[in-house]
């Protein structure tokens, strides 16, 4: 009878928390998420969704990684030019001299949030030049600027990777400029693709 007694008791409880804690736990989250953060959730989706688990590229990325066309096409620079990369593009500490001060980038960011409607805390974003300037992006134009999300997959990290290769591509002669300058403005995630193909289908390819 005493058991039956304490069992009661504790189902009673259970329920009792339950109901209680259930719904503030509930509504934290919910809060948290609506706030922009919910980098615990993100994370957690993040883990079984963002990233393959045979390490491989996702055949669609998720909304957010690319930027709108519409608003983001990509701007070159037009002072830098195929004949010159050599003293442009291609010398060492070449961005640097270009690269537009804090106060403007970060203006401009706060601004492309806005229009991008964006979520979340500045710190999320990078403010990402399309094209990049080691591939002789426009270094101020609004239209090749845009709040890139950090912490996802794909995200600011892998463009970084797409840049480097592109940057070395066209530097070695191995790729004609203005064809860099397309291919990551068209879809800098189609060449991340490219340079994670699994090595046995590049090999056939050959």
């Amino acid at each position: 009878m005493r058991f039956l007694l304490r069992l009661l008791l504790l189902l009673v409880l259970s329920s009792y928390l339950f109901s209680h804690y259930g719904f503030y736990l509930r509504e934290n989250l919910w809060h948290m998420h609506s706030a922009g953060n919910g980098e615990l959730l993100n994370r957690l989706t993040r883990i079984t969704e963002d990233r393959p688990q045979d390490g491989s590229a996702q055949t669609n990325p998720r909304p957010g990684v690319l930027p709108r066309h519409d608003l983001t096409p990509g701007a070159i620079n037009p002072h830098v030019t195929q004949s010159n990369i050599r003293n442009t593009i291609c010398r060492p500490g070449y961005t640097a001299t270009v690269r537009p001060p804090f106060e403007y980038t970060n203006a401009m960011k706060h601004q492309l949030m806005r229009v991008y409607g964006v979520r979340g805390s500045i710190h999320d974003y990078e403010l990402d030049h399309l094209i990049p300037l080691e591939l002789g992006g426009c270094p101020n134009c609004e239209t090749n600027l845009w709040p890139q999300p950090r912490n996802v997959f794909p995200g600011a990290n892998e463009k970084d990777e797409v840049e480097d290769y592109l940057h070395q591509q066209v530097c070695s002669g191995a790729l004609p400029l203005a064809e860099a300058q397309r291919e990551i403005a068209s879809d800098w995630y189609a060449v991340y693709k490219t340079i994670h193909r699994p090595r046995q289908r590049r090999q056939g390819q050959q």
